[in-house]
């Protein structure tokens, strides 16, 4: 168990929630995508991201999302940068944040291509009526992954400047920061540990991910993370740039509560595909809302590239569905997504994208040429949903409408994958 070093206050009981302080009149952010002049592909994949803080739980909803978040995904330019800036923000169940930047910027200088992100805070303020008010000062965070002569490298750094307490009566005190086994309590009020960091290398990646701070709030229970950067590197981007996912299942949209379901079980796949390999996720069952019971539910994805090449598949596989009690049952569902790109363009097709029997109310059915099926009073279905785009492609088995009064529409057999190409 770590050891706590305690801050000894005198002060009353801790009133009633937290009065959150604002530093400030009002909410200003700046978001800016910058790329060089100076920027060049590279056969490297870069990606970097970072944010100012982040909710992870606790009595109050963990709703406010990110600060100042700000990403570079997978590309293969170097001399990107990209700033958020936040002057002042409230977070919910913690306080306010002033003087929060995000940046995440790619370089390749001198025999050396890095991928950076460095995120920054001036001040993060906690009070209470009761209690008073904790303030920490000049957080930061750093993450670099990056290659050169000797192969790929990864390192982190996080530092904070000082931590301030005030007292409802009496002068500010100056509170010891926290080391990695020394969390600093303030009793009643909140414990301040210093966030983790991990880097990871081998022989053709690098990743570096730093945490400053984690603050767990005592009255509410909730905690924030805080000051996050993290940076990553691959090499082999040599044909294109993958994006795609699939999954057996997925509520679209629901008029009510009793249908929720997010993708299941979810593949994505990585902005360098899969290196020639299938890979899968499965589930025996899954009971979509109590009203759809979906059996053999299972994600496959392969993406591979070569010089000036790509190509790659996602599926969706489910077994057998039933509607209803038995309302509705259809058997083989197959939803794929497949694309190729060469240096003479896309290849995008739906192949292997199939439906087995279907059978509602006893009877057998089939779709009409409009690929629309209804069964009144239980469900409209529509078979090879499928949108194309320039470089990818996305697919629906099937499509399911709910006449229940739900207003539910539940995707099955979901598959969607796009190769961008290579800036170079």
């Amino acid at each position: 168990m770590n050891a706590r070093t305690p801050l000894t206050i005198g002060v009353g009981a801790l009133c009633a929630g937290l009065a959150l302080t604002t530093t400030g009149p009002g909410f200003a952010a700046d978001t800016s995508h910058s790329t060089s002049d100076r920027t060049r592909a590279t056969t490297y994949a870069f990606q970097g991201s970072g944010y100012g803080t982040r909710i992870i739980g606790g009595q109050l909803p963990a709703s406010s999302g990110t600060t100042a978040y700000q990403h570079i995904g997978c590309t293969d330019l170097a001399g990107l940068n990209r700033t958020n800036d936040v002057a002042d923000a409230t977070v919910p169940g913690l306080g306010t944040a002033s003087g929060v930047k995000t940046r995440v910027w790619t370089t390749a200088r001198h025999g050396v291509v890095a991928s950076h992100a460095r995120h920054t805070i001036a001040q993060l303020t906690l009070a209470s009526s009761g209690l008073g008010t904790l303030s920490v000062n000049a957080i930061r965070s750093t993450a670099k992954a990056f290659h050169d002569g000797s192969g790929f490298h990864s390192s982190t750094d996080t530092a904070i400047g000082s931590i301030t307490f005030t007292p409802p009566v009496g002068p500010p005190q100056n509170v010891p920061a926290p080391t990695p086994n020394q969390p600093v309590t303030v009793p009643g009020l909140a414990t301040i540990s210093l966030g983790t960091s991990a880097t990871s290398h081998g022989d053709h990646a690098a990743s570096a991910k730093a945490l400053a701070l984690r603050i767990d709030v005592v009255p509410t229970g909730t905690s924030v993370k805080v000051a996050l950067s993290h940076a990553q590197l691959n090499d082999g981007l040599t044909g294109g740039i993958f994006r795609g996912h699939s999954n057996a299942t997925r509520v679209v949209s629901a008029l009510t509560d009793l249908v929720h379901s997010g993708p299941n079980p979810l593949s994505l796949m990585g902005c360098l595909g899969t290196g020639g390999v299938v890979r899968t996720k499965s589930l025996a069952s899954l009971n979509v809302g109590g009203q759809l019971v979906v059996s053999g539910l299972a994600s496959a994805q392969k993406g591979s590239q070569g010089n000036g090449s790509a190509h790659g598949f996602e599926r969706a596989k489910i077994a057998r569905i039933n509607l209803g009690g038995g309302q509705l049952i259809v058997n083989a569902i197959v939803g794929k997504a497949n694309v190729t790109r060469t240096s003479h363009g896309w290849v995008r097709t739906a192949k292997g994208t199939q439906l087995g029997s279907i059978t509602a109310g006893g009877q057998t059915q089939t779709f009409p040429p409009s690929g629309v099926l209804e069964i009144p009073g239980v469900a409209k279905l529509e078979r090879k949903v499928v949108t194309k785009t320039r470089t990818g492609i996305s697919v629906v088995a099937l499509r399911i409408t709910l006449l229940d009064g739900s207003g539910a529409v539940i995707n099955l057999g979901e598959a969607a994958l796009r190769i961008n190409r290579p800036q170079r």
